[in-house]
């Protein structure tokens, strides 16, 4: 028997509600949080991707600054960021103020004929691609190649450190449009 639903049969949606109230509502997601949260579930991306990008919003993916928390590197281990070698590697600095991926947003938005302001955060940041739509059908398409565009540069964030790979803007762009394709 299901308890917390009220005929006592299992669905997805009170599984997921009860989750939502156990972690979201514990980290206090405002209002414009959940608006992102529910908008990024709409998108056609991969299910991986979608996870990633909640996990990202919530800051609790592994960055070089989050592993030391979780005891998976050591609090004295280099936290350099891998694109631009600064020190400290956060999901906002990774996603949105490097100068090299910013190099990378500004390719993506040139091939899409729009710009933005940089916003603070990821939640804006996500916000800023929605608004650019002038119509629901390229709503969904922006979603997802927000959603494709952090999944092109966690990876190679990730190639980068793993095989010592060498990140080249111009192919980052390449990739990012051919995962909104696909």
């Amino acid at each position: 028997m299901w308890r917390p639903e009220d005929g006592g049969g299992f669905t997805v949606k009170s599984c997921y509600k009860l989750l939502e109230r156990l972690f979201l509502l514990n980290d206090e997601v405002s209002v414009g949080e959940e608006v992102v949260f529910s908008s990024l579930w709409k998108c056609r991306a991969p299910s991986k991707v979608l996870a990633f990008s909640c996990t990202l919003q919530l800051d609790r993916i592994p960055t070089r600054m989050n592993l030391p928390a979780r005891e998976v590197l050591e609090p004295d281990s280099s936290n350099n960021y891998v694109f631009c070698r600064r020190r400290g590697e956060t999901a906002v600095h990774l996603f949105i103020h490097c100068e090299v991926v910013s190099r990378v947003r500004l390719g993506v938005m040139s091939w899409l004929q729009f710009s933005f302001i940089t916003p603070h955060n990821l939640f804006v940041h996500f916000e800023c691609w929605e608004n650019e739509a002038k119509s629901k059908k390229l709503t969904l398409s922006f979603r997802l190649i927000w959603n494709a565009s952090i999944w092109a540069i966690w990876n190679m964030r990730n190639e980068i450190i793993l095989i010592n790979d060498a990140l080249e803007v111009e192919e980052l762009v390449e990739r990012i449009k051919r995962l909104s394709w696909f």
